[in-house]
C-alpha cells in the first residue's frame, strides 16, 4: 500500500467510492486496481501524467474523475468499462481521444474541455444515453457529422474553439437545454433553431455574427442569451416574444442606440450592455425602470455622465457596474435603490460622493477607486466601505440640521435683507438673477436657494458658524438669531416651559400667540405639543415634494418615533390649512386600530406631525421582498377595510383619495396602519399627471371618473375602486400596469373599461377566486355599483372577514 494514502473506500449514496483527489500523486497506486467492487474513482487535482491501463479491472466504475492533471492520453482500457456514465477529464493535455469511446454505450456525461484536442472522435456521436457533452476551450476547427443522432443530449459546450460553423445537427436535438458556442469564429448560423424549443441558455458571444440568429425570438423557454463581442447592429423586433428571458448579455456590440428592445422584457434580471468596443453609449432611455425583476446591472465602458430617475423603481437592483464611464458624481438615484449591495464606479470623474449615498444602507461593496475624489479624504477612502458609508452618514446628519436652519431663515428673512445677504456671501448678480427669476415672488424661497448656492459655492467652509458671523455683520442680528432652535428654560416647578401642552395650552406664546402663528391650528384642538429638542434624529424614512419623514428617538419616552417635518417655505395660502388638517385627522385616527394615530406636533422650528414608528415598514415593501402567506394577506385586506370603514363613517366623512400598498404601514406585528389620508385634499389640488411624479403613483389606483371630469369632487366610491387595486397588488405581488410605457396610455385604458391584469391572479385556490370576483365589482366603469365601506348591507365588509 502506498505510504501515507487512504485507499480505503467508503460509501457514499450508496456507491463504494475511493477519493483520491489533491494527493500530489505522479501515478495512481497499484493496489487501487485490485478493488474490483469499486463505483467511483476520483484522482483529480493531482500531477498524473498518464492511467495505466489496469483501469480496466474496475468493471463496475460508474464515475470517473481525473480532471486538471497533466494527463497527455487516455488508456484503451477506458472503453472496456461498460458500466461508465460520467467522465470527467478537462483540463489535462489531452491530444486526442482513444480508439473505442463508442463502446461506452451507457455514458451520460463526457467532459473533455480545456484540452489540447484538435478533433472529436466520430464515436462520440454514436453514445446513445450521451446528455452532456463539453469539448469547450480545445483546438477544434470542425466537428464529426451525426451529431444529431445524440438525441439525449441536453449540454452542448463547444465554446472556445476556432469553429467556423454551428454543426448543422445541432437544430435537430429535441431536448437541448444549454447550447455554448461562444469565442468561435462563427458568422453564419445553421437554419432551424426556432426547432429547439427546450433551450434555456445560448451562448453565442465572441463570433463573427452580424445579427441574431434566425429564429432564437421564437425560442418560447429560453431565459439566458448572449450575444455580445459581435458586430451586431441591431436588436430583432421580436426579441421582445422572449417572455421568459431572465439574462441578457449584449456587450461590445454595434448598436447605434442604446436597443429600446431590451427594456420591453420585463421577466429581465441580469443586464449586460458594457462597451468595450463599438459604438458607446452617452445615455439610457428611462423606460429602464420598467425591469422590475432586474438585480443585476452592467454598463461599463460607455459614455455616461447620468442615470434617468426612472431606476428608483428597480427595487430588487443588487449590483451595478458603472465604471470606466464620464460620471463627475454619484447619480442620485443610486442613493435611492434599497436592495443595492454592489457599486462599482470606479475610473471616472467623480470628485466628492454624495452623502445621500448612505441611505443605501445595504452597500457593502463601493469600488470608487480612479476617481479625482477629495471627498470623503483619502484616508477615508483608503479604509473601505464601511468607513466610506458611516462618514457619509454622519456628513448627511449634519446637512439635515444646517438645511433646517437655512429653512428657519428663509421664513423670517425679508424682501430688503434678500439681497444684501446674497452679496455677503459672495453670490455675483447673475446667480442672483437666475434665483430671483426661479421664485420672483417667494422671497424665503429666493433666501434658501441663495443659501443652498453659497453652501455648495464654499463646500466645507460654509458652517452654520460662518453663516451667522456674516448676519451679524450686516446687523442682522433677529436672522442670526433664527439660525439655531429656541432652547426653552425651566420654569419654576423645574419643567421645561412646552414640553407638554397643547396648541392654544398653556405655552410660553399663549394661546392668542400660537393661534395667530398658526392659524389654522385652533384652541379647542388640544394637541399635544412635542419639543423638537426631545428628538434625536437617526435616519430618513421617505422624502417628497413638501415633507420629509425622519426616523428620531424621544429622549424621554424611549421610544421611536417618525416625524413628518412640513417644509413652510415651499407653502403657502391655504395649502396650510390642508397641512394642519392632517393632524386633525391623525388626532381623530388615534381611536382606530387600523390607522395611524398622532402622538404629537412640533411647533418650532417648523410645524411636524410626530407619529408611532413602524417597525416593518409599507405593505408595498412586504409584498416586494416577501412571499406573504396568504393567511397573512387575508388579515391585512380585513385591517385595511376596518380602517377604511373608519374613516368612511366619520361625520364629516374623511376620504383617503390615495389608497395604496405604499401607504399601508405595518407594526411589529404586521398589523395594519393606514396612512397619509390627510394628504387627500391636497393631492386633489395637484393633480398626479405623471406615473413617476412627486406625488406617487395615484394614477395606477384612481377611477376612470377621475381622468373624465377635472371637477370632479371625490365621494366614498374613489376609495372602494382604489382599496380593489391594492387588493390586486396584495394578491399578486405586483404593481399595476407594469407593461404600460407612460401614464398617458393608463388613463387611456383605465377610462375604455381595461384593469390590472386578471390572469396574475392564481386560480387554484378557491378564496383568490371569490375576492377576484369581488374585484371586478368593486372597479366597476360605474361608481355606483360599486359597494361601499360603511357597514350598508352592500359594503365590503360583507366579504371580507
Amino acid at each position: 500500500m502506498a505510504a501515507g494514502l487512504n485507499l480505503q473506500p467508503q460509501t457514499v449514496d450508496g456507491r463504494l467510492k475511493l477519493d483520491l483527489s489533491n494527493q500530489g500523486l505522479t501515478s495512481i497506486p497499484e493496489e487501487v486496481f485490485d478493488i474490483t467492487d469499486l463505483e467511483f474513482l476520483d484522482v483529480s487535482r493531482n500531477k498524473l501524467t498518464s492511467i495505466p491501463e489496469a483501469i480496466g479491472r474496475l468493471q463496475k466504475l460508474y464515475r470517473l474523475d481525473a480532471y486538471s492533471n497533466m494527463l497527455t492520453s487516455l488508456p484503451q482500457a477506458i472503453g472496456s468499462l461498460q458500466k461508465l456514465t460520467h467522465l470527467y477529464v478537462y483540463h489535462n493535455k489531452l491530444a486526442n481521444l482513444p480508439p473505442g469511446i463508442e463502446k461506452l454505450q451507457k455514458l451520460i456525461l463526457l467532459s473533455i474541455h480545456d484540452n489540447q484536442l484538435t478533433e472529436v472522435p466520430s464515436g462520440v456521436c454514436s453514445l446513445p444515453y450521451l446528455e452532456v457533452l463539453s469539448v469547450g476551450n480545445n483546438k477544434l476547427s470542425t466537428f464529426p457529422p451525426g451529431v444529431e443522432k445524440l438525441q439525449k443530449l441536453r449540454k452542448l459546450y463547444i465554446n472556445g474553439n476556432q469553429l467556423t460553423e454551428v454543426p448543422s445537427g445541432v437544430c435537430s436535438l429535441p431536448n437541448l437545454e444549454e447550447l455554448s458556442v461562444y469565442n468561435n469564429k462563427l458568422s453564419t448560423f445553421p437554419p432551424g433553431v426556432e426547432k429547439l424549443q427546450k433551450l434555456r441558455e445560448l451562448y453565442i458571444y465572441g463570433n463573427q455574427l452580424m445579427e441574431v440568429p434566425s429564429g432564437v425570438c421564437s425560442l418560447p423557454n429560453l431565459e439566458v442569451l448572449s450575444v455580445g463581442n459581435n458586430p451586431i447592429r441591431r436588436l430583432p423586433d421580436d426579441v421582445t416574444r422572449l417572455a421568459r428571458l431572465k439574462t441578457l448579455s449584449v456587450n461590445s456590440c454595434q448598436f447605434d442606440e442604446f436597443p429600446r428592445q431590451v427594456l420591453q422584457l420585463k421577466t429581465l434580471e441580469k443586464l449586460y450592455a458594457g462597451q468595450s468596443v463599438g459604438q458607446k453609449f452617452d445615455m439610457v432611455p428611462d423606460e429602464v425602470g420598467n425591469l422590475q425583476h432586474l438585480w443585476f446591472l452592467a454598463l461599463e465602458n460607455n459614455l455616461l455622465r447620468t442615470l434617468p430617475s426612472t431606476m428608483s423603481h428597480l427595487h430588487n437592483l443588487r449590483e451595478v457596474q458603472l465604471w470606466n464611464n464620464k460620471f463627475d458624481t454619484v447619480p442620485e438615484v443610486l442613493c435611492e435603490l434599497p436592495a443595492v449591495e454592489k457599486l462599482d464606479i470606479r475610473n471616472n470623474n467623480i470628485t466628492r460622493l454624495p452623502t445621500a449615498l448612505h441611505r443605501a444602507d445595504k452597500l457593502k461593496d463601493l469600488d470608487v477607486s480612479g476617481n479625482p475624489l477629495i471627498y470623503p479624504p483619502q484616508d477615508v477612502c483608503k479604509q473601505g466601505t464601511g468607513a466610506i458609508m458611516a462618514f457619509l452618514k454622519q456628513e448627511a446628519e449634519k446637512d439635515e440640521r444646517i438645511l433646517r436652519a437655512f429653512n428657519r431663515l428663509s421664513v423670517r428673512a425679508s424682501q430688503t435683507q434678500w439681497k444684501p445677504l446674497a452679496r455677503s456671501l459672495g453670490l455675483s448678480n447673475r446667480a442672483m438673477d437666475a434665483i430671483k427669476a426661479s421664485a420672483p415672488d417667494d422671497v424665503p424661497d429666493q433666501v434658501y436657494q441663495t443659501l443652498v448656492q453659497w453652501r455648495e459655492k464654499e463646500g466645507e467652509a460654509a458652517t452654520l458658524s460662518a453663516l451667522e458671523q456674516h448676519l451679524r455683520d450686516l446687523d442682522f442680528h433677529q436672522l442670526a438669531d433664527q439660525l439655531l432652535p429656541t432652547h426653552r428654560t425651566p420654569d419654576r416647578r423645574g419643567q421645561e416651559t412646552g414640553a407638554v401642552g397643547s396648541v392654544g395650552g398653556q405655552e410660553k406664546d399663549g394661546p392668542q400667540n400660537s393661534a395667530r402663528k398658526y392659524p389654522s391650528v385652533t384652541v379647542d384642538q388640544k394637541f399635544p405639543i412635542i419639543l423638537f429638542e426631545r428628538l434625536e434624529e437617526q435616519s430618513i424614512l421617505g422624502r417628497g415634494g413638501f415633507a420629509y419623514v425622519m426616523k428620531a428617538r424621544h429622549l424621554d419616552w424611549k421610544q421611536d418615533v417618525a416625524v413628518k417635518y412640513l417644509l413652510t417655505r415651499q407653502i403657502e395660502g391655504s395649502e396650510q390649512d390642508v397641512l394642519y388638517s392632517e393632524a386633525r385627522k391623525l388626532n381623530l385616527g388615534s381611536r382606530s386600530d387600523h390607522v395611524i394615530s398622532l402622538l404629537g406636533v412640533c411647533l418650532d422650528p417648523n410645524f411636524a406631525i410626530v407619529m408611532p414608528y413602524m417597525e416593518n415598514g409599507s405593505l408595498a415593501g412586504l409584498l416586494r421582498d416577501v412571499d406573504v402567506p396568504w393567511a397573512l394577506r387575508w388579515r391585512m385586506a380585513h385591517e385595511i377595510s376596518l380602517g377604511m370603514t373608519f374613516l368612511h363613517c366619520q361625520n364629516p366623512q374623511i376620504l383617503h383619495c390615495d389608497l395604496k400598498a405604499e401607504n399601508v404601514l405595518l407594526d411589529g406585528d404586521f398589523h395594519v396602519k393606514i396612512s397619509d389620508f390627510g394628504l387627500s385634499k391636497w393631492k386633489a389640488e395637484s393633480r398626479v399627471v405623471t406615473k413617476t411624479s412627486p406625488e406617487g403613483s395615484t394614477i395606477t389606483h384612481a377611477p376612470p371618473e377621475y381622468f373624465l371630469d377635472i371637477n370632479l369632487v371625490p365621494t366614498e366610491k374613489f376609495d372602494v375602486y382604489s382599496f380593489e387595486v391594492l387588493l390586486w397588488e396584495i394578491v399578486t405581488r405586483t404593481g399595476p400596469y407594469g407593461n404600460a410605457v407612460n401614464s398617458a396610455l393608463i388613463r387611456l385604458a383605465v377610462t375604455s373599461g381595461q384593469r390590472p391584469d386578471l390572469t396574475l391572479i392564481p386560480t387554484d385556490r378557491e378564496d383568490v377566486t371569490s375576492v377576484s370576483q369581488l374585484m371586478q365589482t368593486c372597479w366597476s366603469q360605474n361608481p355606483e355599483d360599486r359597494p361601499t365601506f360603511n357597514g350598508e348591507k352592500d359594503s365590503f365588509m360583507l366579504y371580507i372577514r
